[in-house]
Formats: structure tokens, C-alpha cells, sequence
């Protein structure tokens, strides 16, 4: 074997080294990209399930959380009110609130639904039933004028089973932020892996190929600041929602399922503790009168308005709540029960100053009825029904004053 020979043989030995080296490298380089491919795939598969299906269920929990709310006060409003076109009008809306019920719980049904789920609907289906039956009889009971046996079932029997059937919506809800969780922590860990996997073999194929490994740990960076980015996005949406469930929109104030937690958590305190609560209604008067002459955007002016002098007037520690249309509510913690007239006083004058808009100049007026716990009631809807009774005998009055003049 001459020379040559050698060299030659030599030449092809690294040549098929070479060429399996670039094999190496290139099936190495494809199966990273397809881990690569297949984990961002993976994880947009599980930010979309997040996204599309969990936040519809919380929005669904949600909205029936809010829809039952409402049906149950519109069941108490039509107990308490005397007039019967009052009467039937809460009646109405009742009817509304449980279509709207029915209808946030056959969307629910119809999304896909674990274990956890089916049995959540299971039970409030069990609930709905026995919620359904007590408020058609207390309905029926305010319908015949037998105004007493109503309050007494609202109080013993309906009231129970609510706050039974909120707390199953409830938990619900926490079971879809859980798995939101949970879903964002695997995906948190997942890309963890990945990034570390990857550079891994980015380091074992730098000395083949460190422009590939440089492309593809940008591309992996690239990827991961998407990631982030959509779980930053999440966070943000399910803040959003969760202010949105518990604040009036167009005020910014505490909704009406916010306020009654909060009272219901505040009388759990002061009975605990033995101090004093009182809950004050604030309702405007000829609020209508606004909208019609000035248009909606002058009512929401006035509202506007009203709900900052509001929170001028009440400490951090206590809340303001629009509870729907020109009726808001104010909760104080510890309050002497000495100063609620000094209190109404000051919260008269501060809405009572001028509201410009727009180059109109609008007075509101207001009427206010409060409640001292625990001498005007011991549980949540005794307070509530005593400060709205004072509220309407306010308004009476301001009305039958308003009308001596001309008589």
C-alpha cells in the first residue's frame, strides 16, 4: 500500500466521520426543533383550554351568582312592598333573574364538565329545586296579602338555602381558579423544562454548530416572552373579572353582592368583638326627571358625582355601594350610634351641592334611612328592611312637604 493509499483512506474514514457527525447534528437539530414545535403547540393547547373554557365558567358562575342575588331581592322587594304595582313589577323581575338563572345554568351543562363540576351541578340542581318550591310559596303567601308568614319563610327557610346555594356557586368558581392555577404553574414548569433542555443540547452542539444553537436559543427565548406574556394577560383578565363580579361599572363602587358579603362578614365581627354597625340607603330623588330632560349621560354625570362625595364622607374602613339605579348604601364599622344624624346631615349637603355638566347646573336631593346594628335588627336582611323602610318614610316626607305649598 503505497502512500497515498493511506491518505486516501484516511480522507474517505473522515469524511464518513463528517458525514456522520452532520447526521448527528442534523437529527439532533431536528429533534430539537421538534420538541421545540411540540411543546409550544402543547402549551397554546393548554393557555387556549385556560382562556376559552375556564374564564367561561367563572363568567358563568359569575353570572349566575348575580342572577340568583337578584332574584332573591326581587322575591324580598315584592314581600315588602305595599304598593301593588310596586308589588308586580318586583314580581316581574323575579321571573326575569330566574330565566336569567336558567339560562347561565344549561350554558354551564353544556361545556365540557369534570368530575368536581358535575357533581357542583348536581347539588345545585338539588338546591334550585328546593330554593324554587320555597320562593313560589312565599311569592304566593305576598300575593295573598299574608305579608308576615312570608317574612318569617324569607328568613327561616329561603335565606339558608341561598346562602347555601352561594356558597356551591362559590366553590365553583374556586375550582376553576384552582385549575387556572394549576394549569399556569404545569405550563410555568413546562417551559422551565423545556428551556433547560434545550440549552442543554445547544451546549453539546456548539461545538458543531454554534450559529444553529445561537438561532435556536433565540427562537426559544422568543418563544418564552410569548409564553410570559400570555400568562401576564391572564392575570390581568382574571383581576378584571373579579372587579367586574364585585363593582358597579359605571361608578366604580361596590355592587350589591359585595356590600352584602361585606355585611354579612361585618356583623360575624361585631357580634364577635360587641361593637355597633350602621347601614345607611341613599336614594335620589326624581332621579327619572334627570334622565328625561338632560338624557342618560347627565344621569350618569350626577352619578358619578354622587359616588365621589360619597367616598369623601366615609373612612377606609367602611364601604360605599351602588346597589342599582339612584340607590346606593353605606356601611360604617364602629360607628357611634350618637352621630348617624349628625352623618346624615353631612352626607345631605355634600350630595345637595350643584353638579355641572355639560353647562347644566343639576341640585340632586336625597332621601336616607339607616339601620343600627344590633338595635334595629340582629341579622343581615332585619338592617336591611329597617333602613329601607326609614329610606321610603324620608322620601314620603320630603314628598308631602314638597306638596303643602301648593295646596
Amino acid at each position: 500500500m503505497t502512500a497515498a493509499q493511506p491518505r486516501e483512506h484516511l480522507s474517505r474514514s473522515i469524511s464518513r466521520y463528517l458525514v456522520l457527525g452532520f447526521a448527528v447534528l442534523i437529527a439532533l437539530m431536528a429533534g430539537l426543533v421538534g420538541h421545540a414545535i411540540w411543546q409550544i403547540t402543547e402549551l397554546k393547547t393548554r393557555m387556549g383550554d385556560i382562556v376559552d373554557v375556564r374564564n367561561r365558567k367563572i363568567q358563568l358562575a359569575t353570572d349566575l351568582q348575580e342572577a340568583s342575588y337578584n332574584r332573591h331581592n326581587n322575591l324580598v322587594y315584592q314581600v315588602l312592598a305595599q304598593d301593588p304595582f310596586e308589588r308586580d313589577e318586583n314580581f316581574q323581575l323575579y321571573l326575569k333573574w330566574g330565566y336569567r338563572v336558567g339560562e347561565a345554568r344549561n350554558q354551564l351543562k353544556a361545556l365540557p364538565l369534570d368530575a368536581f363540576e358535575q357533581a357542583n351541578l348536581i347539588r345545585q340542581d338539588e338546591l334550585v329545586a328546593r330554593i324554587i318550591v320555597a320562593q313560589e310559596v312565599i311569592s304566593d303567601l305576598a300575593a295573598r296579602g299574608m305579608d308576615d308568614e312570608a317574612r318569617a319563610l324569607l328568613a327561616i327557610e329561603l335565606r339558608p338555602l341561598n346562602l347555601e346555594y352561594t356558597e356551591v356557586v362559590e366553590a365553583l368558581r374556586r375550582h376553576e381558579r384552582d385549575l387556572i392555577r394549576a394549569a399556569l404553574e404545569q405550563a410555568q414548569q413546562a417551559t422551565d423544562q423545556a428551556i433547560t433542555l434545550h440549552l442543554a443540547w445547544g451546549g453539546v452542539l456548539i461545538l458543531l454548530a454554534v450559529g444553529i444553537a445561537i438561532i435556536a436559543r433565540r427562537s426559544l427565548q422568543r418563544d418564552a416572552r410569548i409564553i410570559y406574556a400570555q400568562f401576564s394577560e391572564l392575570e390581568k383578565a382574571g383581576t378584571l373579572l373579579e372587579h367586574q363580579a364585585t363593582h358597579d361599572p359605571l361608578t366604580g363602587l361596590a355592587n350589591r353582592a359585595l356590600f352584602y358579603r361585606r355585611l354579612e362578614e361585618a356583623i360575624q365581627h361585631a357580634t364577635e368583638e360587641s361593637f355597633s354597625l350602621a347601614v345607611m340607603y341613599v336614594d335620589l330623588d326624581d332621579f327619572k326627571q334627570v334622565n328625561d330632560l338632560h338624557g342618560h349621560a347627565a344621569g350618569d354625570a350626577l352619578l358619578l358625582a354622587v359616588a365621589r362625595r360619597l367616598q369623601q364622607v366615609v373612612r377606609k374602613s367602611d364601604t360605599t355601594a351602588r346597589l342599582g339605579g339612584d340607590e346606593f348604601a353605606l356601611l360604617f364599622v364602629g360607628i357611634d350610634t350618637g352621630a348617624r344624624r349628625e352623618l346624615c346631615v353631612k352626607i345631605e349637603q355634600e350630595i345637595g351641592q350643584p353638579v355641572y355638566y355639560n353647562g347644566i347646573s343639576l341640585t340632586p336631593k336625597c332621601s336616607i334611612g339607616y339601620a343600627i346594628y344590633p338595635r334595629d335588627g340582629g341579622i343581615l336582611d332585619d338592617l336591611l328592611n329597617a333602613a329601607d323602610a326609614k329610606m321610603y318614610q324620608a322620601k314620603r316626607a320630603r314628598k308631602q312637604a314638597c306638596a303643602e305649598p301648593e295646596q
